[in-house]
């Protein structure tokens, strides 16, 4: 009979080696010792003498490591040639949970679950106690791999220390590293320590909500460093965001200043119009560094539409609200989303009524309809296969780490994807969403309201694709983001009830979804799916990769650009929807100021922004290799621009980009 457990530690694979130590056991204990024997052995991170350790990409140098998503990354190429025996029986017992979701409705999410820890908790209490709750836990195998996992991770602390005593390391750093996080911090740098140890067991996924994390142990230190080594380490291993409110403008303002040029974390700022003055100049400078951050948010409409969506959320725990994965709505420490379960590409939907139905409809508010049953049919379907998936998942997926750092799990007794944390919901972004209100109005004008086209020739001529048809479309007057009246009054109407497709659905073991719009780098991709549609997107294009208009369609300046966003049913969408906004680089604070508050007390959600010249943006293009530090905002999240393919890039340059006055 094979040995597993010893032929996988042959190959060095120590987290496999412990998954095959008793594999009569149960899923979840097996997870929980391959973790332990992972980071009983795994290489350490370099000491370079930064202030925080770990920091930097680990070297792995193993095939099964840790990840937040399955527990596990399994890459398997050295394997699948050099054993393959061992590869095969990884694929056998842990690849079983396979997604059922319609390949043309994972636009940039297909059961992805981000998350972030409870960082706050293990600061204040340490890991160590955390042990005298698992023992209270009456499943007795939940109870028997945290408690493994729990063993593994301060066996692991033990060993960076050993290994930084013998690399002469910092002693304020190794003195720290004894004590936190097995044990509670007690001053700043012990606790922003502690935050970057967590956040490397999780993987490196999110900061969560840092500030309000952070600022009790803080009494006016210079921290810059300490913060820049923190976001650093996300940015380099690809992690992503946090949030961050202005209840402590002082320590807001630091976070700020240290994220000056930096591609990551992506910062959810969260403000209103007692923000304070100076942390709107800081804001515009870091702005201006050019990284990206911040976005804008509007906490108001997150806490309370969450709370008025979901009223078993608290008041207090709404206050956690933060953005995982990119921009994705969840509560920080508590909740386990299914941050982009799904992404339904309506625009294909749609191409489908079109092509099928248009011509059978006589009037527009038939079309309509027909449309919108197609599309609620095929929402409905995408809603069972997230159902299905989770409960799937909850089986085939237990993950040990998440279970141990996010609450509930261990006083409830309950494994994270068996949706023990206090939180769950599920995530639909709807792709293409303004193209097919674009298209939607181009069908009404052309061949319902001024009869110019017959269905039958309006569909050849769009099939055909010539110039002057499609300069028509895109020229065409009645489009989203010329806050038209008439426009925003069909955009309301039309996204209430698209919105509404996921009310009083029934998620299995969560509160429900929520809706969204959110492409992150997937608007290209989708578009290759879709033929040519009324908005003037011509076959294979890129589609919408926000909830701002079309580009090229946003030519009646920012105010009618945002005033136009906000006719969109944004306390429906509150998953998070993106709207990106490019500016000038010499930009008035006074004025951008203004239009951010005027946009949010209409009802604005999310603003992020890009601010580069499109001169910059071009000579990128031309010259990569002079612009490797170059980083934009994409459709969620922040990139460099030379990581970005050149229909990516395209798009970011054909961005309308508002003039410095915003006027």
């Amino acid at each position: 009979m094979i040995n597993y457990a010893e032929d996988f530690l042959k190959y060095g694979e120590y987290a496999a080696s412990g998954l095959y130590e008793e594999p009569e056991k149960s899923l979840f204990v097996r997870k929980a010792r391959g973790l332990r024997r992972y980071y009983e052995n795994c290489p350490l991170w370099k000491y370079e003498g930064k202030p925080l350790y770990p920091s930097g990409v680990a070297e792995k140098n193993v095939e099964i490591f840790p990840h937040y998503i399955d527990g596990f990354n399994f890459w398997l190429s050295d394997l699948k040639v050099n054993a393959p025996h061992l590869s095969d029986k990884i694929d056998e017992d842990f690849r079983v949970y396979k997604s059922v979701m319609p390949l043309q409705h994972t636009v940039a999410g297909n059961m992805y679950t981000h998350s972030m820890p409870n960082y706050e908790r293990v600061l204040a209490e340490g890991l160590v106690s955390y042990g005298d709750r698992i023992k209270k836990i009456e499943d007795s195998d939940l109870r028997e791999g945290l408690l493994d996992l729990l063993e593994g991770i301060c066996d692991f602390i033990d060993r960076c220390v050993e290994y930084l005593r013998s690399e002469n390391a910092d002693e304020k750093l190794i003195r720290a590293l004894e004590k936190v996080p097995k044990y509670p911090a007690e001053n700043i740098y012990e606790a922003i320590l502690s935050w970057n140890f967590v956040m490397y067991l999780d993987t490196i996924d999110n900061l969560g909500d840092l500030g309000r994390g952070l600022a009790p142990y803080w009494k006016g230190e210079d921290i810059i460093d300490l913060l820049g080594n923190l976001y650093d380490n996300l940015d380099i291993n690809d992690g992503y965001s946090m949030s961050l409110d202005c209840s402590n403008p002082d320590f807001a303002e630091v976070c700020l200043e240290a994220a000056k040029g930096k591609r990551r974390p992506m910062i959810e700022f969260f403000v209103d119009e007692n923000t304070p003055d100076r942390l709107w100049k800081k804001a515009f400078e870091v702005v201006r560094s050019g990284g990206g951050q911040p976005a804008f948010y509007n906490p108001k409409i997150f806490r309370d539409g969450l709370r008025a969506h979901f009223p078993e959320i608290t008041e207090e725990d709404a206050l956690r609200f933060c953005g995982g994965g990119c921009t994705e709505a969840m509560l920080s420490g508590i909740t386990n989303v299914g941050s982009l379960d799904a992404g339904v590409n309506i625009l294909y939907i749609f191409e489908g009524t079109l092509k099928e139905k248009l011509c059978s409809c006589e009037t527009f508010d038939e079309f309509y309809s027909t449309f919108m049953s197609d599309a609620k049919h095929e929402v409905d379907y995408v809603l069972d296969c997230i159902n299905l998936n989770r409960e799937k998942r909850a089986v085939h997926d237990p993950l040990p780490m998440r279970t141990l750092l996010i609450d509930d799990c261990i006083d409830r007794g309950v494994e994270f994807n068996n949706f023990g944390a206090r939180y769950s919901w599920s995530i639909i972004s709807y792709a293409g969403l303004v193209n097919v209100i674009d298209s939607l109005l181009a069908v009404k004008t052309l061949v319902y309201d001024k009869k110019k086209y017959s269905a039958e020739d309006f569909l050849a001529r769009l099939e055909k694709g010539e110039d002057p048809f499609v300069l028509e479309l895109r020229e065409l007057e009645m489009s989203h983001g010329r806050d038209i009246p008439e426009v925003n009054e069909f955009v309301k109407k039309f996204t209430t009830e698209l919105f509404s497709f996921t009310d009083g659905k029934e998620l299995w073991h969560g509160l429900g979804f929520l809706c969204s719009s959110i492409l992150f780098n997937a608007h290209a991709a989708a578009g290759r799916r879709v033929g040519a549609t009324p908005d003037g997107r011509r076959a294979g294009e890129p589609i919408a990769d926000s909830l701002a208009a079309i580009f090229g369609k946003d030519t009646d300046g920012p105010t009618a650009l945002l005033g136009s966003v906000t006719s969109i049913a944004l306390d429906k969408a509150l998953g998070v929807p993106v709207v990106n906004f490019n500016v000038q680089p010499d930009f008035h604070d006074e004025v951008l100021k203004s239009l951010v508050l005027g946009y949010m007390m209409k009802g604005g959600a999310q603003l992020q922004m890009t601010c580069m010249s499109k001169e910059t943006l071009l000579d990128a293009y031309d010259h990569p290799e002079n612009y490797k530090n170059l980083i934009v905002r994409v459709g969620g999240y922040s990139d460099y621009f030379n990581n970005l393919g050149n229909d990516m890039k395209m798009m970011i340059i054909n961005r309308t980009i508002q003039a410095s006055s915003l006027t």
